[in-house]
């Protein structure tokens, strides 16, 4: 944010211009970049400290989900930095990331080439070079096996649907709600990045650019969707369950897990909007995050909650930064339930039988309102963004 008068000095460095206010001081450009940076890569050394397998220098790979939001770009900006900073190093081991976006608009052919996402794609190819970007279409996710398709209302060839895109939009049309389809594609996108991830056993860990704020927005966002259980394994870093099914059968066939790491956590997302500002060649990739911030204060009928989360902990996190800081890290001590059960087919966390049953029952809904058996293999919050 900018502070009330430019003739301030910093209040780290002391110099004359310090157009920007970190919490409450008067910082320049340099020492809040620095500031940023410093968080950042304190949140790299610690994923290295929890991935790496030898004491040896071995090749840091990582998969990096990238939205073109403020927050991934952000993210990307800085892993270059970091990766030039450590190329300098002999001591330090090579660093290579493969940036991915999953192009959620099923209006386009997955074989085009010429999509909006494949022009914002090229901008950041361009700008860092020494990255590999991947554009993947959404229709991708039905060849991923760690979701459990028999549990959701896809339609298939029987049903005289076989093209993935539509496959997928008449699923997405036949959800409840705006809030169900953006809780489901949400957690479609994660499965894509996890499967792309997983697939090359050369990379360690996926990276997502969330911040404090869209991390304290996530939690709450998850307990409104009736799925609050799933907020240490939704929201902390480290290892996430993942299932692996039978795509004909929808039969449990394997399970392991794998590293999801938030490198941003320790940052709100005013003071990465700020570091942007910085660095305005960021805010160039993509002109549109600048209208999607002026556009959030206008009210539509139409939002999920996913969005009414967002706005509001953006809205509070200057005047009440350490509540939403506390927000995020009281979710951090919240231990995981034991993963020897069951896990749901959509979200893939480890069922709580008795607690969907007692959640349910406090909010007056049968837990099978059809007896439908592959409802069983949800829970309850996936159950009410497929049916309601």
């Amino acid at each position: 944010m900018p502070a009330s008068t430019a003739s301030n000095p910093c209040a780290r460095c002391k110099a004359e211009d310090a157009p920007f206010q970190l919490r409450t001081s008067p910082t320049c450009g340099n020492c809040f970049a620095e500031y940023v940076e410093t968080k950042f890569v304190k949140r790299l050394a610690y994923l290295h400290k929890e991935v790496r397998t030898s004491s040896h220098l071995e090749p840091r790979r990582y998969v990096a989900g990238i939205s073109f939001g403020s927050s991934s770009s952000a993210l990307i900006h800085l892993l270059d930095r970091y990766t030039h900073k450590q190329g300098k190093k002999k001591s330090s081991s090579a660093f290579e990331i493969l940036a991915v976006h999953v192009d959620t608009d099923l209006s386009y052919s997955p074989e085009r080439q010429d999509t909006p996402a494949q022009a914002l794609m090229h901008n950041y190819s361009a700008k860092y070079t020494q990255f590999p970007f991947r554009c993947v279409h959404l229709s991708k996710v039905l060849d991923v096996q760690t979701v459990d398709w028999s549990a959701l209302p896809l339609p298939g060839p029987e049903d005289g649907c076989s093209e993935p895109s539509e496959r997928l939009r008449q699923m997405f049309e036949k959800l409840p709600s705006v809030s169900s389809r953006a809780d489901v594609l949400r957690l479609l996108v994660r499965h894509l990045l996890l499967d792309i991830a997983m697939r090359d056993q050369h990379y360690k860990t996926l990276l997502l650019g969330h911040s404090t704020t869209s991390l304290a927005a996530l939690s709450l966002c998850e307990v409104a969707n009736g799925r609050g259980f799933a907020i240490p394994w939704q929201v902390n870093d480290g290892r996430f369950p993942v299932t692996i099914y039978d795509p004909a059968s929808g039969a449990e066939v394997k399970r392991t897990t794998y590293p999801i790491h938030y490198p941003l956590r320790e940052l709100f997302k005013g003071e990465i909007d700020t570091y942007i500002s910085v660095f305005p060649e960021i805010a160039a990739l993509n002109p549109s995050n600048a209208k999607g911030a002026a556009a959030a204060v206008v009210s539509h009928k139409d939002t999920s909650i996913e969005e009414v989360m967002a706005r509001y902990f953006e809205s509070v996190e200057t005047p009440y930064a350490g509540i939403v800081a506390n927000v995020v890290r009281t979710t951090g001590k919240l231990d995981r339930a034991n993963a020897s059960g069951p896990s749901c087919g959509l979200c893939g966390v480890v069922l709580d039988t008795r607690g969907d049953s007692r959640w349910a029952g406090e909010m007056g809904d049968d837990y099978n309102p059809d007896g439908e058996p592959h409802l069983a293999r949800l829970c309850y919050g996936c159950k009410r963004s497929i049916n309601g």
